[in-house]
C-alpha cells in the first residue's frame, strides 16, 4: 500500500516538472494574457581579464603555450587562445554585447565553415575574434587576434622636424 502511494506521489510530481507547472509566467503589460518570462541566460565577464580592454568570459581559460604578445612603443600584437565550456553562439553574443563597452566597434560578424568569426576595431586597434565550438569530449575554443593597425609616432617623433620656422 505505501509502495503504491509512492510510486503515485512520484508519477504526479514529474507529471508536474514536465507538464511545465514549474515554467515562469507573467503577466503582458500590453494585452493582459500570459506569455512565458525566462531568466537571462549568458556568459559574464572576468573582473580581470588577460588583455585589458577585451572581455573575457568566466569558465574560459587561457592557454598559454599557444598563446603570445608582443608590445612596443604605441603598438600592440596579441595572438591568445583560450579554452572554455560553452556554446559557441552564446560566445558570439557574449563578445557582441561586451566588446562595445570597451569602445570597441564592431565591423564584421561571419559565420565561416562552422565557426563564428567577429571583427573589430578602436583608433589604431584592430581585433578578430574566431570562436570553434567543442563537442561532449572537447572544449570551444576562443582565439582573439589583436594587433595595431595604424600609423605610430615614437616617442622621438618631432625631433629633426621643421617647427614652423624659416
Amino acid at each position: 500500500m505505501i509502495g503504491r502511494m509512492l510510486i503515485a506521489g512520484l508519477l504526479v510530481a514529474s507529471a508536474m516538472l514536465l507538464g511545465g507547472c514549474n515554467k515562469p509566467q507573467a503577466v503582458d503589460s500590453a494585452g493582459g494574457g500570459y506569455r512565458e518570462v525566462s531568466a537571462p541566460t549568458g556568459l559574464v565577464a572576468k573582473g580581470r581579464p588577460s588583455i585589458a580592454d577585451v572581455p573575457e568570459p568566466i569558465g574560459f581559460k587561457l592557454d598559454e603555450r599557444r598563446s603570445r604578445y608582443f608590445a612596443a612603443v604605441g603598438a600592440r600584437y596579441v595572438d591568445h587562445l583560450y579554452k572554455g565550456r560553452a556554446d559557441k553562439w552564446a560566445v558570439g553574443r557574449f563578445y557582441k554585447r561586451q566588446m562595445p563597452i570597451s569602445r570597441w566597434v564592431r565591423v564584421t560578424d561571419r559565420f565561416v565553415q562552422g565557426g563564428i568569426v567577429l571583427d573589430f576595431e578602436k583608433e589604431t586597434d584592430r581585433c578578430v575574434i574566431q570562436i570553434v565550438n567543442g563537442s561532449l569530449f572537447h572544449p570551444t575554443y576562443i582565439k582573439v587576434q589583436l594587433w595595431t593597425s595604424g600609423r605610430i609616432e615614437g616617442p622621438g617623433a618631432t625631433v629633426g622636424k621643421d617647427k614652423g620656422g624659416k
